[in-house]
């Protein structure tokens, strides 16, 4: 499972090389301010690129309110997030099937769902 939270519940999807990652959060209360604007400056500062311990795959990480939100503000409904994906290259990851990398989950991943995703995780 990929929930975690009491009064905010996120749950996590999308993996690092397939069409994007994003997350539900439900227990938002209504009427909170909320636009991407809110959201990017936390995404931007950890942009891959940014130093050698990150990957060097260009990607813009630019977030999409997907669902509850309205003229923004937050409707107490579960609020949707997306972040595309736009430099996928799942092949450069093929040899590394057989041994989890370094920095990553692939070892925790195959321990909890019995399975590794080649596509990250």
């Amino acid at each position: 499972m990929s929930t975690f939270g009491r009064f905010f519940r996120v749950t996590t999807f999308g993996e690092s090389h397939c069409k994007g990652v994003g997350c539900i959060v439900d227990g938002v209360p209504p009427s909170l301010a909320l636009t991407e604007a809110d959201i990017q400056p936390q995404l931007t500062r950890r942009r891959p690129g940014q130093s050698k311990l990150t990957t060097p795959r260009d990607e813009k990480d630019m977030v999409t309110i997907m669902s509850g939100t309205e003229k923004g503000f937050t409707l107490g409904t579960p609020l949707a997030l997306f972040v595309p994906n736009e430099n996928v290259r799942p092949k450069d990851y093929k040899e590394m099937d057989l041994v989890p990398r370094p920095g990553h989950a692939d070892y925790t991943y195959q321990m909890k769902y019995g399975t590794r995703a080649s596509s990250g995780g």
